[in-house]
């Protein structure tokens, strides 16, 4: 019988070519290279979901399928030059459909991409392409703003990694969140603040033992951690405490089968995607982004 191909695990990048997607390239060039995975470099050209008036087949879509393909060419050339392999992806369609169906016929270990888009698909805001992929993915989604102006993709190391801000309420989902953090932390020799918010002071005492538990557990791996326990609305929290500490990304976990509105309390993980002044990796699980003792 012959041996049926193994699909070598990756990271999946979508790309409109815009600013926010361009950013996201450079946080897709790190982990890549952190993790030693693959990058895929998808783009999709945006049809009516009924292809009424548009085909791959017209003048307008062969033309804009030559541009794509120089543009994604252009991107697998830097990655390349910065050590990462990969593979320009070409697909017709709606963008999150197209996106979404190839997450499921891969290995895809984590979705990196951009939002607030000026322009793109479908200006690629919180609410529409980029907040349907954060719901429904199935693995974790790294969320990267768009950046000051006149950021355009020219060196591909002008991202950091250092400091993580690891919010939980404790539940499953979080504790994913956690797996997640204590993987990435040591690979790239960053700091971790692990945040939690309180509704009522006597939950205080509660919610610091349990915060320093999983301090002592990253200690445990070498990572350099502390933790906070404030009372307040963990949005507030985890936005104002990753400013105060001017973290590189900040860690969150999500249940995912509701959206986000299910996240914590009310809707923590899309208010903090809104709000954070960083790059927000959004975990319902951790998948196989984790590989060895993940404990």
């Amino acid at each position: 019988m012959p041996r049926s191909k193994t699909i070598a695990p990756s990271i999946l990048l979508p790309t409109d070519f815009q600013r926010p997607a361009n950013r996201a390239f450079k946080y897709g060039i790190m982990l890549a290279r952190l993790l030693n995975t693959r990058l895929q470099l998808i783009h999709v050209i945006k049809l009516p979901s009924d292809n009424e008036g548009l085909s791959p087949d017209t003048r307008y879509a062969r033309m804009m399928r030559t541009s794509a393909l120089l543009e994604l060419g252009r991107l697998a050339r830097l990655a390349k030059e910065a050590g990462v392999e990969a593979e320009p992806l070409l697909d017709f369609g709606v963008p999150d459909e197209c996106i979404l169906r190839h997450l499921r016929q891969g290995r895809v270990t984590l979705l990196v991409m951009g939002t607030e888009g000026r322009t793109g698909w479908d200006r690629l805001r919180l609410g529409s392409t980029a907040l349907t992929l954060i719901r429904r993915a199935n693995c974790p989604v790294l969320a990267v703003h768009g950046g000051v102006a006149g950021d355009v993709v020219r060196q591909t190391a002008r991202v950091k990694l250092n400091r993580i801000v690891l919010g939980t309420d404790f539940s499953f989902c979080a504790q994913q969140a956690q797996r997640v953090a204590s993987r990435l932390a040591p690979l790239a020799g960053a700091a971790v603040l692990v945040v939690h918010a309180h509704s009522m002071e006597n939950e205080g005492r509660r919610g610091w033992r349990r915060v320093d538990r999983i301090v002592q557990s990253l200690r445990g791996r070498g990572v350099q951690a502390e933790g906070l326990c404030r009372t307040g609305h963990p949005v507030d929290v985890i936005v104002e405490e990753a400013g105060r500490w001017e973290a590189d990304i900040v860690v969150v976990g999500t249940r995912g089968n509701r959206g986000l509105s299910r996240f914590m309390v009310g809707s923590v993980a899309e208010g903090v995607l809104r709000r954070a002044g960083c790059p927000v990796l959004v975990v319902r699980s951790a998948g196989t982004l984790l590989t060895g003792n993940d404990g």
